[in-house]
């Protein structure tokens, strides 16, 4: 039996996210790659929500084991620094 990516996503909607909303509905999922009974995807937030966030890097990891057909799961938090103004060189 393969897993497709919908329902990949539909088991990813039942899962809060620190934002109030579904983690499908928050704005941090990368491409989704099911194959083989193996599923990819990586949870992208800010640095300063990490830590906030690897809960439900589990729960995510959970809800997609939890489909039939799922042999591996493996979701990455990856944080980033969002690029701001860059700071001014010191005075020579």
């Amino acid at each position: 039996m393969s897993v497709t990516q919908q329902q990949v996503l539909d088991a990813l909607a039942k899962v809060a996210s620190p934002r109030g909303v579904g983690l499908t509905n928050a704005g941090v999922l990368s491409p989704i790659t099911a194959n083989d009974g193996k599923v990819f995807f990586s949870i992208n937030v800010e640095a300063t929500e990490a830590r906030a966030w690897e809960g439900v890097r589990a729960a995510a990891e959970a809800a997609v084991r939890a489909i039939p057909g799922v042999e591996v799961a493996m979701v990455a938090l990856t944080a980033e620094r969002k690029a701001g103004p860059a700071a001014a060189p010191p005075p020579h």
